[in-house]
């Protein structure tokens, strides 16, 4: 593994219900490399295996067979505290659902990935508002997520994924509730992103995005494997 690779699949797969009637694979036997830097798209309709392979590579689930290697650490089987650990520091998720939390304000929804980090409040707030501010959020700051459109919500949501300073930045369909304008605002985005060298990986059926010229590489997936 070279020391640009952030993140290595090998020989992974999800089986849910395994042994019943009912069984599924959402992922089959896929191998693949994340190097950092890098903006991959995992393209397939729904039910393919995107999210399924997303929510893998992100540590928030364990794979039935293979292995996940970050940094060269096989992390499938580490106990959750150390999953936890894992994504608190090293990623940053997007949601197609945004899963905000719709009573709180929208500086308090974008502080809560810091809460269990060792920083001041201070230095929470700063970070919050530098990155409402970058995102055009800064005259929503004490509104409660509830009252925001949905490209406002969206915006919340990267910046909640960004406060922690991510190396990797995992995107569900994130075009999935946006109109087409702000599908286009959510592409301006991303590509800033790129050209901060972020690494940035996105499981979508958006041709507005998969077709975008800063994509480094586009993975097809059908069937729970990459084509």
């Amino acid at each position: 593994m070279t020391n640009d690779t952030i993140i290595r699949a090998e020989n992974l797969s999800l089986c849910i219900n395994r042994g019943r009637p009912n069984e599924v694979w959402p992922v089959r036997d896929v191998s693949l490399q994340i190097k950092r830097g890098e903006v991959v798209v995992l393209k397939g309709p729904s039910g393919s295996g995107k999210t399924s392979l997303l929510s893998l590579l992100g540590c928030m689930s364990r794979p039935t067979e293979g292995r996940i290697l970050v940094h060269g650490r096989d992390v499938a089987k580490l106990p959750e505290r150390f999953l936890t650990e894992i994504r608190r520091k090293r990623f940053g998720f997007i949601f197609q659902q945004f899963n905000l939390i719709p009573g709180i304000s929208v500086r308090e929804n974008v502080m809560l990935p810091l809460y269990p980090v060792d920083i001041s409040f201070r230095e929470m707030r700063e970070r919050a508002d530098s990155l409402m501010d970058r995102l055009g959020l800064s005259g929503r700051s004490h509104f409660r997520v509830k009252g925001l459109s949905g490209g406002e919500q969206q915006r919340v949501a990267i910046a909640r994924a960004l406060v922690n300073d991510p190396e990797v930045i995992f995107a569900d369909e994130p075009t999935a509730h946006l109109d087409t304008k702000l599908s286009s605002d959510l592409v301006g985005i991303l590509e800033g992103l790129k050209k901060e060298g972020r690494t940035i990986l996105i499981a979508t059926h958006d041709p507005l995005l998969y077709e975008q010229g800063f994509i480094d590489r586009v993975l097809e997936m059908r069937d729970g494997s990459i084509r």
